[in-house]
């Protein structure tokens, strides 16, 4: 019990003990006014508890939400981050997450992470080693359960677009980037610029 329901049951018993000595009318009028205090107490305390629970399942829904990806598609979106945009800040790491995010999602290409990078023709970190060598660092730093360096902000960065994010920070406002499905240091007819990648 706790304790504001405590105070309330105290307050409520010694009520009814004055009222033993009162004249009828004035015990009859203490005693409704209790039971509407009480009533109305007990009413506030199930709308908290029935808000309480709403809001516990409201955060343990968007927490599953969060887990949808698996440790397999963490591993290929920071190193593929890692590959295309180490030497970006945050936002133009993320902004390249996005895109291959996008791809997923699209029905013009695969539908899951790793089969979005290794598309044929697609990704060149895929064609000259480099994806390995940031797989093989990837897996280094996860055993030692520590990233450091480009690799850390990269590993946020995949985090944050596996749970859904299609915003990044530009100029201290968001700019969606759900639409954009391309990017390289030159991309024909691009959209849209942050450090050396063109956006389409």
């Amino acid at each position: 019990m706790n304790l504001k329901r405590l105070v309330t049951v105290i307050v409520a018993g010694m009520v009814l003990c004055l009222m033993i000595g009162m004249p009828t009318h004035a015990a009859a009028t203490t005693k409704a006014t209790t039971k509407a205090t009480i009533s109305t107490y007990l009413e506030n305390s199930a709308d908290q508890l029935s808000k309480s629970a709403k809001k516990k399942a409201k955060k343990k829904a968007k927490k599953k939400a969060k887990k949808k990806y698996t440790k397999k598609d963490l591993r290929y979106m920071t190193s593929i981050i890692f590959c295309e945009a180490q030497g970006e800040g945050y936002q133009g790491q993320k902004a390249v997450g996005i895109v291959v995010m996008n791809r997923v999602r699209s029905s013009k290409f695969p539908d899951s992470v790793k089969s979005v990078i290794y598309q044929s023709g697609q990704f060149s970190p895929v064609r000259n080693g480099s994806m390995q060598r940031a797989l093989n660092q990837y897996d280094k730093y996860d055993k030692k359960g520590q990233f450091k360096g480009a690799m850390k902000s990269c590993y946020k960065a995949a985090k944050a677009v596996l749970e859904g994010s299609t915003t990044i920070k530009v100029k201290g406002k968001n700019k969606e980037m759900k639409s954009y499905l391309f990017f390289s240091r030159y991309v024909s007819g691009a959209k849209f610029q942050l450090g050396n990648h063109q956006f389409k």
